[in-house]
């Protein structure tokens, strides 16, 4: 099989599309590239087609060198769906290669995750619960997918999402993301367990706000929140406060509503 590079387009980003392929970046002086070479070309024909592997001399495609910012070789990375998700340099032993392909590679349970987590984004909540819950069922001692299920099913049932992190450790490294979870249980079971609150002035507001948010309405239900916190930023104990960045953390820091809310929740609570 060739596995030499005749259109970056074409062999690597339009195939990554449907097939993950790995790029080896190397040359014909580089020694270790000659070590790694023949067992990455030994690892893809037992794939058979599960990932390609395409090599690019870099002395033939200096251009592509520079793109990728190549200092040393030989320097592998892996794309898929048009992206580079997964990268190292130098030639590891073929034990370790095969255990960084079986960490990186995409799975069915992976793209599954992937797609959710872009649904969530998207405020569409309740086709990523309906996406992940049963796989959530069949591993669960997943910890990712677990958090990843939680956030997914907080806005229907908050509930539901704290009974799936409670198995989660303490130490376990996706604890943030459940505490994220967390913030936004306690603050959505609001209207229902603090309901004396939507007696005091900014309570009728900030139910508002709730139900706009659990309905990811996002941009509206943030707009809302973030004035109940200009006029009070210690609201219901400081939850209000914890529900406006928990669902910043929730889109990320970088999507386009966290953007547009984030300067005035800033200004709002560090008065």
């Amino acid at each position: 099989m060739n596995h030499d590079l005749s259109n970056f387009q074409t062999d690597v980003l339009d195939r990554s599309q449907h097939t993950p392929v790995l790029v080896d970046f190397w040359a014909a002086w580089c020694g270790p590239c000659k070590m790694l070479g023949p067992v990455l070309e030994k690892l893809a024909a037992e794939a058979d087609g599960r990932w390609v592997l395409v090599k690019i001399d870099t002395e033939a495609h200096p251009e592509l060198a520079a793109q990728f910012g190549i200092r040393g070789i030989p320097d592998v990375k892996l794309f898929h769906h048009g992206a580079m998700v997964a990268e190292f340099s130098g030639a590891l032993p073929e034990p370790h290669l095969r255990s960084w392909l079986a960490e990186h590679l995409p799975t069915p349970q992976r793209e599954a995750m992937a797609r959710a987590r872009a649904l969530l984004q998207a405020g569409r909540a309740a086709e990523a619960a309906t996406l992940l819950q049963p796989l959530a069922a069949a591993a669960p001692a997943h910890e990712e997918l677990a958090v990843l299920t939680a956030r997914a099913v907080v806005f229907a049932d908050p509930a539901a999402a704290e009974r799936l992190l409670a198995p989660l450790p303490a130490a376990s490294p996706w604890s943030e993301g459940a505490e994220n979870v967390r913030a936004l249980a306690a603050a959505f079971r609001a209207p229902a367990e603090r309901h004396s609150l939507g007696d005091t002035p900014l309570g009728p507001r900030y139910f508002d706000a709730i139900g706009r948010l659990r309905a990811e309405s996002f941009d509206a239900g943030l707009s809302a929140l973030v004035e109940v916190l200009q006029e009070k930023p210690t609201f219901d104990g400081g939850r209000a406060r914890a529900l406006c960045l928990a669902v910043f953390r929730h889109l990320g820091m970088r999507h386009p509503t966290t953007e547009k809310h984030f300067r005035a929740y800033s200004m709002a609570v560090n008065v």
